[in-house]
């Protein structure tokens, strides 16, 4: 198991004790506001890619808008996930003491704050020490490496897992 999987599942651990500590009327709230942004973030990745990464190339400078993008998505979900959890927020009727949807909203909600990976993904994780094996395929640092063969010589080979 790698270090990314400790991180998602000591994730999914926290969320857990948060949503026993404050209760799925309280947590329902938190998973409603997730919920929206992930729907508005989707809607925007697929219908405005093109003027989100032209609009992002003219405030950095830089030419490669995929992964400023996809760290502009990731902080945008970190500070929603954030707020939801500061102060009043949406609550919605019901008392918590029920173990199992106390626990059930905290898992949901910690694997809804996790999908902060899938916009990491979809650009190669930048900025990340991230093993190959958890690489796009496309990334050509993960495309080919060597093994020593039987002889001493190292010979080329394939990743099957990027």
């Amino acid at each position: 198991m790698g270090p990314i999987e400790i991180t998602f599942l000591v994730l999914l651990l926290v969320s857990m004790i948060v949503g026993v500590v404050r209760g799925y009327p309280r947590e329902l709230g938190v998973t409603t506001m997730l919920l929206i942004a992930l729907f508005v973030l989707e809607l925007l990745n697929e219908r405005y890619q093109g003027v989100l990464d032209r609009a992002l190339t003219l405030l950095t400078g830089q030419s490669a808008a995929g992964p400023v993008r996809a760290w502009a998505f990731v902080i945008v979900l970190v500070v929603i996930a954030f707020i939801s959890y500061q102060g009043q927020t949406l609550q919605f009727p019901g008392r918590g003491g029920r173990a199992f949807f106390d626990i059930g909203t905290g898992l949901l909600n910690g694997y809804l704050l996790a999908e902060v990976w899938y916009y990491l993904h979809q650009v190669g994780w930048p900025g990340l020490p991230v093993s190959c094996r958890f690489r796009r395929s496309t990334m050509p640092s993960c495309n080919s490496f060597r093994l020593p063969s039987s002889a001493g010589r190292t010979s080329s080979a394939s990743l099957s897992s990027c």
